[in-house]
Parts: structure tokens; C-alpha cells; sequence
């Protein structure tokens, strides 16, 4: 599938907005089911579990200690917590119907399978629910597993193609932000937001299935950036709107960063723009690639699950990287970038300002002065008698983007 067969939705020029995103609801002993590929798991879960010969030289306290090694969620807990983490860690693997953990109270044993599930994207066929009995000081817990034995082999191999796929093209990125920006591209440009997907609290939805949601997004973005050997905490909290919501923090040159590649999805301009271009713009929302807390506070609320690494870096901000952030407004300058832009034949030109006052200074004269004089002279240019344009606005981050149109209008 195609950017531009995947990309249908349509919102306004002024003002644009992103769509609802989903996240999975809180874990715990009576967990709502949210998706899956069916609850019928068979009396006797057989899985084939091939190890390697290291692996198996291996002691099970090693094999734990590995599986749990620079686990975000994991170092935040007690060594009580950490104990029954990895029996349940170790049941899930084993697809076990009953797993034993030494703890006992429903916040904790909650928060401890909140905690597992956030830091193993992997574990897609766990749905994250279970029915649990609790003795004087241990608890029998019953999971629910969204596949079988048989499907979960047969899923793995599907996700394992996908994601080898992925990394073999991202070898050829130089550095990590590289590395980072091609995930959350990939993503962008293959996974469809879809409330209705199957398994879209999980990462085979996304690898797989091509259709999730930010649930989905966050776990293959985990998945595939810890494969390529970078640090992705999944972070949930909610939006502006009081939506749950769930995203990544990454670790890039030593610094953290919030990584949200749901919102990353494109945002058209009304269609009739486009059709009055002859094609669609290939546009993706880099507002939250590799942005600081400040930026994702504007339309995000981070959750308190956890103490989350400080983000406090903008040196990553995709438009300052890319030639497009202004600290000052400089009306001549910026007439000049655009005529660089039009004569380059670009889709459009976009200007990110540094805070609300420099925006509001430059807002204006950009749409009422600059805008019609940079539309007049790309017509000259290119010899035609009168073009259109449209532009779009998304005051939160201070930005304009104007669309060029490099035909002749006409007043159709």
C-alpha cells in the first residue's frame, strides 16, 4: 500500500488537527479485554521453542537477568516487584495457563504487569488481562492470551520478516537520529489508523497488520528500535482532549526524546486544494519526532506511572534541523527562502517561529503581505497569468506551511 492510497482523511487548512488515538486501558486483575485474535486457547499449549546453543548452556537466573537487562519499567520496582515481574515474564514465554507469583495485594500485582507489559513489545500474544487468586502470600494468576500456540509461531515468523526487513533498510541511516527518523517514517508511511483493527493493543497489528492504533504504533516502534540497539520507553498518559493516549520516549546522543509516531500521520488540506494541484502532497506531521517535554505538554499529558527521563532538549526539532525554524522575523529574508522554494519547484515552504511572540509579530504580514507577493511572483516566473495557493496554520507550534500551485488559475 502507497502513501496515497493509505492517506484518506481530510482536515480544514486553518487550524489543522490530529486524529483520536487509543491506548490500551489500565492492566490489572480485572482488565477489560480491548483486542485480539480470539480467547480459545487449547488444554495443552505446546510451543516450540528452538534455543540457541549459548541459551542453553545458560542458567535460568541468567536467562531472567538478560530478558529484564535495561528494562525501564523493571528498574523502577521493588525487589519484591522485580521477583514476581519475572515469574510472570517467564510463565507468559511458556504460554503457561497458571502462573505463580510471589506477591500478593491487587495494586501491586497490577503495577508489576503494567510494568512487563510496557517494557516487551514483544509479548504480542499476551492480551495484558488475567483472573487471578490470592492465597496468604502468593497468587495464582490466569492469563489471557489473544492467539495460540500454533498462531503465535506462525505470527512471530510474519513479524520477524517484517521487522528484518525494516532493519536491513535502516543500516544504510548514519547515527542514531537517522536511525530514529526512518522508524518513525516507516510507520507513518505503513500503518493506517484504524479504532477497528484486530490486535491493535499490540505490535502485530502494526508490523503486520497495517492498520492500528497508538497502541500499536508505540509497541512496533519499541520493538524495532531496541533491535537496532537504541533506548524506547512506552509512555502512555492523554491528550488535549482527555483521550487516552500512548507514546515513546527515546534516547538519541545521550539525550532523551519524545518519539510519537501515531501523530506523526500526515494532514491533508481540503481536497479540493489538492485536486486543484493535479496530485497529493506527501506530508508528515515532524512535530513530535524527537521533540522536548515543552513541545509535547502543548497537546499531551504524560502519565504518572512512572518518573520519566527529563526531555529538555530542542536540538532535534525537525524544522530547525531542516532550515525552516526562525528565532526573529525578518519579512525579506523570508520572501527570499520562499522564492528559493517556488523556483526549486517545491510542494511547499514552511516557517516554524521560536515562541508566541515572534509568531504573532510575523503571522499577519506573512498571510496578509508576504503570501499574496511570493504567489505573484511564482506566477511571474513560471509565465502564467494568475495561480492560487493555500496555506495552512498550527498555532500550537507557531508554524505556517503555504502550499504552491504551479499551474494556471483559471476560476474553476
Amino acid at each position: 500500500m502507497n502513501r496515497q492510497q493509505k492517506e484518506k482523511g481530510r482536515v480544514r487548512k486553518i487550524y489543522l488537527m490530529v486524529i483520536v488515538s487509543l491506548v490500551i486501558g489500565e492492566m490489572g486483575i480485572n482488565m477489560m479485554y480491548l483486542s485480539g485474535c480470539g480467547k480459545d486457547i487449547s488444554e495443552k499449549i505446546k510451543l516450540e521453542n528452538e534455543q540457541n546453543e549459548e541459551n542453553k548452556s545458560e542458567t535460568g537466573q541468567q536467562i531472567k537477568k538478560k530478558a529484564t537487562e535495561g528494562k525501564f519499567y523493571y528498574q523502577q520496582l521493588g525487589e519484591k516487584e522485580k521477583k514476581a515481574y519475572t515469574e510472570l515474564l517467564e510463565g507468559i514465554q511458556n504460554m503457561d495457563r497458571k502462573i505463580r507469583v510471589d506477591m500478593t495485594g491487587q495494586k501491586e500485582l497490577e503495577k508489576m504487569n503494567e510494568a512487563m507489559v510496557y517494557d516487551m513489545p514483544q509479548l504480542f500474544w499476551y492480551s495484558g488481562s488475567w483472573r487471578a487468586e490470592m492465597y496468604s502470600d502468593y497468587t495464582e494468576i490466569y492469563p489471557e492470551y489473544t492467539c495460540d500456540a500454533e498462531k503465535r509461531v506462525e505470527r512471530q515468523k510474519e513479524i520477524d520478516e517484517t521487522a528484518e526487513k525494516c532493519l536491513q533498510d535502516m543500516k544504510k541511516c548514519n547515527g542514531e537520529y537517522e536511525k530514529i527518523k526512518y522508524v518513525f517514517e516507516y510507520l507513518v508511511n505503513t500503518v493506517e489508523y484504524d479504532p477497528s483493527a484486530t490486535d491493535n493493543q499490540n505490535l502485530y497489528s502494526a508490523l503486520k497488520g497495517k492498520h492500528s492504533v497508538c497502541a500499536g504504533y508505540a509497541k512496533a516502534a519499541q520493538y524495532l528500535l531496541e533491535k537496532s540497539g537504541i533506548e524506547c520507553i512506552y509512555v502512555t498518559g492523554t491528550t488535549n482532549r482527555g483521550e487516552a493516549h500512548a507514546w515513546n520516549i527515546v534516547k538519541c546522543n545521550g539525550k532523551y526524546y519524545h518519539f510519537d509516531a501515531t501523530w506523526g500521520d500526515p494532514l491533508y488540506q481540503e481536497q479540493e486544494d489538492t485536486e486543484q494541484t493535479g496530485k497529493e502532497v506527501d506530508r508528515i506531521n515532524y512535530d513530535y519526532l524527537c521533540c522536548d517535554d515543552e513541545s509535547i505538554r502543548k497537546e499531551h499529558t504524560i502519565g504518572s506511572f512512572a518518573e520519566y527521563p527529563v526531555c529538555d532538549s530542542d536540538d532535534l526539532n525537525y524544522f530547525r534541523l531542516n532550515n525552516m525554524y526562525y528565532e526573529s522575523y525578518d519579512a525579506a529574508a523570508l520572501l527570499e527562502k520562499m522564492k528559493e522554494s517556488y523556483e526549486k519547484k517545491e510542494d511547499s515552504f514552511t516557517c516554524e517561529f521560536s515562541n508566541p511572540d515572534v509568531y504573532a509579530q510575523a503571522r499577519e504580514d506573512i498571510i496578509n503581505n508576504l503570501l499574496p507577493q511570493a504567489s505573484q511572483k511564482l506566477a511571474q516566473y513560471y509565465g502564467f497569468s494568475q495561480v492560487r495557493y493555500s496555506y495552512s496554520e498550527y498555532a500550537e507550534h507557531y508554524r505556517i506551511t503555504v502550499y504552491w500551485q504551479y499551474s494556471e488559475y483559471t476560476g474553476n
